[in-house]
């Protein structure tokens, strides 16, 4: 079996989507024989190295492009054919130009649910082409059961045709000394202990607005001398956060530290007293997965695929109710036992999602497309 990947994503900067692409391909060096399936990649840019294992599974093509919307249009179509591809596997957007079948993973319709979350260049261009690929694929896979619930419903697809295939929990994050962690953080960052830690990109979904005022909230009434650090990509939810941030004369307390290099963030989430991350809507939740994975004690949301993601590994709170955040800070932060026995659970969390089981689910909806021709 020939599969085309859509592999652009592996060449960009860490994102949950590079992490989904580079976890799966990884799995699937460890569970497909490469006498009897070819990942043939597809990409506009050279994979780095070490992105993924020295593998004959793996074929890589690279095609540059101008424009990336016209690449996946009417060039990967075409690349796919070339190579005698039987099966093609891309995200979100399927050509209408494909001749052979494809299977897409749609992460999240957050777009659909809440379109404000969205900028509307981003959200009218969703709406044009995510519905009509699933229409267009032979299968949707998405990243939780509360996604595909949301897909089959927004998108009226028959049941059979959504599959879920949770993501795994991301390499290279794992407990460490505490206090040698946090003096790695003051060393790079210049960030003082103790503080709350929030990651992902600055977007109004990510709702750190709660975050801000959990932590002001924590510090006023409780007299907790915590800051937050703020770690993610810039969004268009920057100029809002800045609001807030004069609103509450954050200044002092908040460190923003853009975007940092993966491997930084496990010293980060270990350094932290508590990870919050208050979003409104997840298709997943790598994030917190990650945080739990490093015994992290983890304070979300309950927005989305979030308690399947958490579930016993975290307290889960509404994402509009910043008092019963910031109590649930002091109670992590002053409470030995209660902090010791969330750890630990969020450890035992953690290890429930492997990416084998994530390629296994794939390949699975693989076999269950061609079988259907």
């Amino acid at each position: 079996m020939r599969i085309a990947i859509d592999a652009r994503l592996l060449t960009g900067a860490y994102t949950g989507d590079r992490t989904y692409w580079r976890g799966l391909l990884k799995a699937f060096s460890q569970l497909l024989d490469p006498a009897h399936y070819r990942l043939v990649l597809f990409s506009t840019r050279p994979i780095p190295p070490n992105t993924l294992p020295e593998s004959p599974l793996y074929e890589c093509v690279v095609a540059p492009a101008r424009s990336e919307r016209l690449w996946s249009l009417l060039r990967l179509p075409k690349l796919a054919a070339q190579h005698r591809c039987d099966l093609a596997h891309v995200q979100y957007t399927v050509s209408p130009l494909f001749r052979l079948p494809v299977v897409t993973t749609v992460h999240d319709i957050s777009f659909l649910i809440e379109p404000r979350w969205f900028p509307l260049k981003d959200r009218l261009l969703l709406r044009l082409t995510v519905p009509a690929s699933c229409q267009r694929a032979a299968r949707v896979l998405t990243v939780s059961e509360t996604s595909r619930e949301d897909i089959i419903e927004w998108l009226q697809l028959p049941p059979e045709k959504v599959i879920a295939t949770p993501n795994g929990t991301p390499e290279g994050f794992h407990p460490m000394d505490k206090s040698a962690a946090q003096a790695w953080v003051q060393r790079i960052y210049g960030v003082e202990p103790p503080f709350a830690l929030a990651v992902g990109v600055l977007q109004p979904r990510k709702n750190w607005e709660l975050a801000l005022l959990a932590v002001h909230v924590a510090r006023t009434e409780y007299k907790l001398p915590l800051h937050l650090v703020l770690t993610g990509k810039p969004g268009w939810a920057a100029r809002a956060l800045q609001h807030a941030k004069r609103e509450l004369n954050a200044h002092e307390w908040l460190i923003e530290t853009g975007y940092v290099p993966d491997e930084h963030l496990v010293w980060l989430y270990n350094a932290a007293e508590v990870f919050l991350y208050p979003s409104f809507y997840e298709g997943f939740g790598l994030p917190p997965l990650e945080a739990m994975a490093c015994g992290t004690p983890v304070i979300a949301s309950n927005g989305g695929a979030l308690p399947e993601v958490v579930g016993s590994g975290g307290v889960l709170l509404p994402p509009n109710e910043p008092g019963l955040w910031a109590n649930a800070i002091r109670t992590v932060l002053e409470n030995d036992a209660f902090r010791t026995a969330l750890a630990q659970r969020a450890l035992q969390q953690a290890q429930r999602f492997s990416w084998r089981t994530t390629a296994e689910r794939t390949l699975d909806a693989y076999h269950q497309t061609l079988a259907t021709l």
